[in-house]
C-alpha cells in the first residue's frame, strides 16, 4: 500500500521539469526562473524544493508556458489557481495542476472549445468562401454588362449604317421636277451679240423685247388728251376768274 501511494504521489511532481541555473562570477549559482542564488553544494536539494516549485509555477503563470496558460492566479489567495476553462479552484502545486487538466471535466470542456472552434473557423471559411464567390459573380455580371451594352452599341451602328447604304442614291438633278437650264443658254441670257452697243440701244433693245414701247406710247395719249381738256376748260371759264385779288391797303388818315 505504501509504494503505490507514494507512486501516486509522484505523478505531475516534476510536471514543468527542472529549473535553469547560471553560474555567477564568484562561484555561485543563480536559478534564471526564481532568481535565487546558492552555493553549488545545494542546488541539487533546491530544484526539489517547495519554495522552487511554487517559482517555477508562477514564472510559467506569467509567460504563458502550457499548461500553466489555462489557468490564472486566484485574486483571494495566493496558494490557489483558478481555471479558465472550467472556473474551478485548485491549489498551487504540479500535483494538482496534474490531476485536473487529467480530469473527466477538464478533458470535456476542452474538447467542446476545440469543436466550437472547429465549427467557428470552418464557417469563417464558409463565409470568407461564400463573399469571394459574390464578389465573383458581382464582378460577372459588371463584365457582363458591359458587354452587352457594348454589342448593343456595336448592333445599332450596324443598323444605321446598313439603313445608309440602303438609302436609293437619288439626286436633284434626277427629280422630274427640277428645273435645268437649257442647252446653249447662260445664266446671265447673255446671247453673244454686240457686247460693246451702247446703253440706249440695249434699253430700246429690252424694251422692244418686253413690249415697254406700246405701254409708253398709250402713256403719251393720254397725257396729251389731258392736256388739251385743260386747255378747253380755261377757254371756256375765262382768266378772271382765275386772277387773283389784291387787298386793297388801308391808308390811314394824315394826323
Amino acid at each position: 500500500m505504501a509504494t503505490k501511494e507514494d507512486g501516486r504521489s509522484k505523478e505531475g511532481r516534476n510536471l514543468l521539469g527542472q529549473p535553469n541555473f547560471q553560474q555567477l562570477e564568484n562561484g555561485r549559482f543563480k536559478c534564471v526562473e526564481t532568481g535565487h542564488e546558492m552555493p553549488s553544494n545545494i542546488v541539487d536539494s533546491y530544484a526539489n524544493s517547495k519554495r522552487c516549485r511554487l517559482g517555477l509555477i508562477d514564472f510559467a503563470l506569467s509567460s504563458s508556458k502550457p499548461p500553466l496558460n489555462m489557468f490564472k492566479q486566484d485574486p483571494l489567495s495566493r496558494c490557489k489557481l483558478i481555471c479558465k476553462l472550467t472556473g474551478d479552484t485548485i491549489n498551487k502545486s504540479e500535483e494538482h495542476i496534474w490531476k485536473h487538466v487529467n480530469g473527466r471535466r477538464f478533458l470535456n470542456k476542452l474538447a467542446q472549445m476545440e469543436a466550437g472552434n472547429l465549427m467557428e473557423s470552418g464557417a469563417v471559411e464558409k463565409n470568407v468562401w461564400k463573399k469571394e464567390s459574390e464578389d465573383s459573380k458581382m464582378i460577372e455580371n459588371l463584365l457582363g454588362n458591359k458587354k452587352d451594352k457594348k454589342r448593343q452599341k456595336d448592333k445599332k451602328m450596324e443598323e444605321i449604317v446598313s439603313e445608309v447604304r440602303e438609302l436609293p442614291n437619288d439626286s436633284d438633278s434626277e427629280d422630274p421636277d427640277f428645273w435645268e437650264l437649257p442647252v446653249g443658254d447662260r445664266p446671265d441670257f447673255d446671247d453673244g451679240g454686240d457686247r460693246w452697243s451702247s446703253s440706249a440701244e440695249l434699253s430700246e433693245e429690252y424694251d422692244e423685247e418686253n413690249g415697254i414701247d406700246d405701254a409708253n406710247e398709250e402713256r403719251r395719249s393720254v397725257t396729251a388728251e389731258l392736256s388739251r381738256k385743260t386747255k378747253r376748260m380755261s377757254i371756256a371759264i375765262g382768266p378772271s376768274s382765275f386772277a387773283s385779288r389784291k387787298k386793297k391797303s388801308r391808308t390811314k388818315p394824315p394826323s
